[in-house]
């Protein structure tokens, strides 16, 4: 096994779909006490060749754990993995599911490489690309290979995952309210 982390070529992702953008801010930590990161998923469909991503990532694998290693697939916390395992109306079925995170802020920018500021322009749902480079990581709990995040492209908008909310009007009719309700009205 290496000493340290080994770092990969960098890699552009064919466009996909953004889901779970933390870009602008990082997420949550699921462990107490520990800091969030900045995280991106990206659902490339099948069609689209990720070959040389994973190939990146093998080598990194190889090179940090030589015969420990056996495959992408056989790893605890796999960067990518296959969306025919979800349901047929989840929409990274027939898709690959590619997750990326960094504890520094990624670039995001649009598909002119203007830089995106708003979180309101980036959301799931929306198309895009990603830049990750593959890295090794040896921790007492586990050992793998991860993507660290780079850079964020949007590439086109497209249907918000899970609606994208409603507005006032959609929601609810207009009611003539003379006197002020009391709760007691309500029962």
């Amino acid at each position: 096994m290496a000493a340290g982390s080994v770092f990969g070529e960098k890699f552009t992702t064919p466009t996909g779909r953004i889901s779970f953008p933390y870009v602008f801010e990082k997420a949550k930590s699921l462990e107490a006490g520990k800091d969030g990161k900045y995280e991106i998923t990206i659902y490339i469909p099948k069609s689209e060749d990720i070959s040389g991503i994973r190939k990146a990532m093998e080598k990194v694998a190889r090179e940090a754990f030589g015969a420990k290693f056996v495959s992408l697939e056989k790893l605890k916390h796999p960067p990518i993995k296959d969306g025919d395992e979800k349901d047929p109306s989840d929409p990274a079925y027939g898709h690959w599911i590619i997750r990326a995170k960094s504890a520094k802020r990624p670039l995001v920018v649009d598909a002119s490489r203007s830089v995106i500021e708003s979180k309101d322009d980036l959301y799931g749902g929306c198309y895009g690309r990603i830049n990750v480079t593959p890295a090794s990581y040896a921790i007492p709990t586990s050992w793998g290979v991860t993507l660290y995040l780079n850079a964020v492209q949007k590439v086109k908008d497209g249907e918000r995952f899970g609606g994208g909310g409603v507005s006032a009007e959609e929601a609810f009719e207009a009611l003539a309210v003379s006197e002020p309700m009391s709760i007691e009205d309500n029962f």
